[in-house]
C-alpha cells in the first residue's frame, strides 16, 4: 500500500530524486539547477525573499516534523520535475538573449 503521509511521500521522492541525480549528466543537473534558480528568482520578485535559515535548519536536523517532511517532499518534487524537463542528450543548453 502506498504511504501518502508526508513521511512516506518524502521517502519515495528521495528514492526517485537520488536515482534521477545518479543517472543525469553534470550538464543536465546544472540546467535543472538553473531552472530552479529562475523559479526562486521569479517567486522572490513577486512575493519577497525566501529566508534560508529555515532551509538550513532542515539540513542539520536529525528528525523532521510532519510539516517539515511535507515541505522537503514538495521541494524534491520540484527538483524531480526540473531534472525530468532537461534534455540530457548533450546538446548545447539554450541561451538567454
Amino acid at each position: 500500500m502506498l504511504d501518502l503521509t508526508p513521511y512516506g511521500r518524502l521517502a519515495e521522492i528521495m528514492k526517485l530524486t537520488d536515482k534521477m541525480i545518479g543517472e543525469a549528466s553534470k550538464e543536465a543537473l546544472a540546467q535543472a539547477a538553473r531552472m530552479l534558480a529562475i523559479q526562486i528568482g521569479h517567486y522572490e520578485r513577486k512575493f519577497g525573499s525566501l529566508p534560508l535559515d529555515d532551509a538550513m535548519e532542515l539540513l542539520e536536523t536529525e528528525a523532521l516534523s510532519e510539516d517539515q517532511a511535507g515541505w522537503v517532499a514538495d521541494g524534491l518534487e520540484n527538483l524531480a520535475v526540473a531534472i525530468a524537463s532537461v534534455n540530457d542528450d548533450h546538446e548545447e543548453p539554450p541561451t538567454v538573449q
